[in-house]
């Protein structure tokens, strides 16, 4: 049922019903409708439930200490209220973010990349505090890209008031400029992510940047877990991809290449730790701005098309290996609504 409401979902965006008429509006209607509506759905889900009732009751629970999420918990009646004004929050964040940057010919593409990438659309209706927080942040890119850092400052800070590790998004303004990246950039990122990779290096800042992080991170990375060399290969496609496609983009587009670039670099580096990935989540939503945008860029009908069907080829793999997987098939597997209580 889900695979197919995600078919339904990108069909009313595609170009050829859309030339009279605004059918993508009812792509946007739908995600809403998932969104708000869901029962049960993600590993989280009833995590977040039994979360909500013992801050309401002023008991212990994880997350209280993200002070904004808190105070929004103790504003709300209920959880299903909690998770459709979330739900309108996000839908709205990715509409603003699409419509924003690509033509109703691309909007297609972009919900695409969205949902058939499971790591995205599926995991954010789980990880609700982190995805509140990326929200607040596809909002505050805009304020990067006008060069307007008290604006861009405060809302880090507001998405950090809901996850603590939204704070990471500060520095990354100095890198959100419209600046091609020149040969010497380029080494230097490639040299980098080398000596991360098969150097102490990462453990090194990676130990440092966890004295500045609420102490359960430390856990996630002592527990040792990493990505497959697998993954890390199939992440390396995507990081070739947009490095050496980034220098065809202009104006804002590069400021989503460079946040896309960073994705990419962050699944790379997962292959010593995977818990890096929840820092990764940031960045990845922009990778369904830059894709079209690269495809835009391509002059080649052939080169398009072939580029399209590797890529493709990865999505799928990823989302059939994601519904293989016994926990996420049992999360995400079947979709239940409120309507059912």
């Amino acid at each position: 049922m889900v695979h197919m409401i995600f078919f339904i979902i990108i069909s009313f965006s595609i170009l050829c019903i859309n030339k009279k008429h605004s059918f993508w509006i009812y792509s946007f209607v739908g995600l809403f409708l998932f969104c708000a509506l869901r029962y049960n759905y993600g590993p989280d889900y009833m995590n977040y439930f039994e979360i909500f009732y013992l801050i309401k009751e002023g008991l212990p629970a994880w997350g209280q200490s993200d002070w904004l999420f808190k105070q929004l918990v103790l504003l709300m009646p209920n959880f299903y209220i909690l998770v459709a004004i979330l739900s309108l929050f996000y839908v709205i964040s990715i509409y603003i973010l699409i419509s924003a940057n690509l033509q109703v010919k691309d909007y297609w593409f972009a919900l695409l990349m969205l949902l058939i990438n499971p790591y995205l659309f599926l995991v954010h209706q789980s990880s609700i505090r982190q995805t509140i927080s990326i929200c607040i942040i596809i909002l505050a890119i805009k304020y990067a890209i006008n060069r307007n850092i008290l604006k861009y400052v405060l809302l880090i800070i507001l998405a950090s008031g809901f996850h603590a590790s939204a704070i990471i998004m500060l520095p990354v303004y100095l890198v959100l400029t419209d600046k091609k990246l020149k040969i010497r950039d380029i080494l230097i990122a490639v040299g980098v992510i080398f000596a991360l990779l098969f150097t102490p290096m990462f453990n090194m800042i990676i130990n440092r940047a966890l004295e500045y992080m609420p102490s359960h991170y430390y856990i996630y990375y002592d527990m040792g877990l990493q990505n497959s060399l697998r993954s890390t290969l199939i992440s390396s496609v995507f990081f070739f991809f947009v490095l050496f496609n980034i220098n065809k983009l202009d104006g804002h587009e590069i400021v989503y290449g460079k946040l896309s670039l960073i994705s990419t670099i962050i699944s790379l580096l997962a292959i010593k730790a995977s818990m890096i990935t929840r820092i990764g989540m940031y960045f990845d939503i922009f990778l369904i701005i830059t894709i079209p945008h690269i495809f835009n860029n391509i002059e080649k009908k052939l080169h398009r098309i072939l580029v399209f069907i590797l890529l493709m080829t990865i999505y799928l793999l990823r989302y059939y290996s994601f519904y293989s997987l016994p926990i996420c098939s049992k999360a995400f597997g079947t979709y239940r609504t409120i309507l059912g209580l």
